[in-house]
């Protein structure tokens, strides 16, 4: 005997697995609509009846927001049918003429309107209504055919079920207080944690350009791996406070992806993601600060009662990522580095927060890039310092270890 699972609409069973059923399909309904079957085939008496089904509308609306759109998927049967007349013409015996979309929607439209009864051949010579479901499966993604039945059910509050019961039986043994739909669901979102790229959300906008370039240089397998943020695009603003707001968006909203927070290794830093690193986030999610850096342990800093620089310990107080963007791009013309100017105190951490002059800064900024510029030519002397890069972008390669 076959063993089957089947997807139906109202008292049509449509499309049809055998031994197996498709977690895609699974997945697209929840536990709570785990349902007893109605009668629609006579099951056989060692078989536990296991179905869940929904209306026609919330699985309709449920496919959309994945972005199975009727036109989507109308497109693909295009594709198909093109196939069909040119590669496959004897899955195309159904139709009395060249099949077409709208050949299709009207066959498949004409069966739902029918009852089981009308819809099955009576006599074995007449063609079977439901072979061109059937057809059509094994050569399109079983959801955009599901979307296309969804679209041309006469009624959108009609039942669509995945009947598993079968599966149930003897040599498949599907335990029936599995939660299929709920581990189907699970699996897809933590594919999709695993397959989508790491996003990575920084202070601002500009330490995300800085850092895409950078990685190019240091890490350019990764690229397509690891995406910045995008805050220009996203018209968000910047700054650490910005950045607590954005996790505690993202974890409120249950963002699937892996994400890194990334903020300076710096007073303000710390101080403004403290509260947000007390707090239970999710696995996906880590909050860490730009690494401490060898370079940083001794660099020149300016106090608020001296002209001459005193060489000070600037990592977890100065850390911003113009620090981070080599020895090369912090020397003035002199050959001297620019200096971090310390200003305000923090109590609850008893440290002075430091940085750059704006002017620096900006120069730092712009040396960079064109470092990367020269970089991405082939015209660099090969001593260029790229180890804090290195050190940050090895930072979000192991955020997950």
């Amino acid at each position: 005997m076959a063993f089957h699972s089947h997807l139906g609409i109202a008292d049509h069973q449509l499309l049809y697995w055998r031994a197996e059923y498709p977690p895609e399909l699974a997945a697209l309904f929840t536990e709570s609509e785990r349902q007893p079957a109605n009668a629609r085939l006579p099951l056989q008496a060692n078989l536990t009846e296991f179905v869940y089904g929904t209306t026609v509308a919330r699985l309709r609306e449920r496919l959309h927001v994945q972005g199975f759109s009727a036109a989507r998927a109308k497109t693909e049967l295009a594709e198909v049918l093109a196939g069909w007349k040119k590669d496959r013409p004897l899955d195309a015996f159904r139709f009395s003429e060249e099949p077409d979309v709208r050949s299709v929607e009207a066959t498949v439209r004409q069966l739902l309107a029918m009852t089981f009864e009308e819809a099955w051949p009576s006599e074995s010579f007449q063609p079977n209504p439901y072979d061109l479901p059937d057809a059509l499966s094994r050569y399109m993604d079983d959801r955009s055919l599901t979307r296309l039945l969804l679209e041309w059910a006469p009624d959108q509050h009609a039942t669509v079920f995945l009947d598993l019961s079968e599966l149930t039986g003897p040599g498949v043994d599907l335990d029936p207080a599995h939660p299929v739909a709920g581990e189907a669901r699970a699996e897809q979102l933590a594919s999709l944690a695993q397959d989508a790229p790491l996003l990575v959300l920084t202070e601002g906008p500009t330490d995300a350009r800085l850092l895409a370039a950078g990685l190019e240089v240091t890490h350019p397998h990764l690229k397509g791996y690891i995406t910045f943020f995008d805050f220009g695009a996203a018209g968000a603003e910047g700054g650490v406070a910005q950045l607590a707001k954005t996790v505690s968006a993202f974890v409120a909203a249950g963002v699937a992806n892996r994400f890194v927070a990334l903020a300076d290794n710096d007073t303000e830093a710390h101080a403004g993601l403290a509260n947000l690193k007390k707090q239970p986030l999710p696995k996906r999610c880590r909050v860490l600060h730009y690494p401490p850096l060898p370079a940083l342990k001794t660099y020149p800093t300016l106090g608020p009662y001296g002209d001459e620089p005193v060489p000070a310990d600037v990592n977890g107080r100065a850390g911003s990522l113009e620090m981070y963007l080599g020895r090369d791009v912090l020397q003035s013309e002199d050959r001297t580095l620019m200096p971090v100017q310390w200003r305000s105190w923090n109590p609850k951490l008893r440290r002075y927060q430091g940085s750059l002059a704006d002017v620096d800064k900006k120069a730092a900024q712009d040396r960079f890039l064109r470092k990367v510029q020269i970089h991405r030519s082939g015209q660099g002397s090969g001593r260029e310092d790229w180890d804090g890069i290195r050190a940050i972008i090895d930072t979000i390669v192991t955020a997950f270890d």
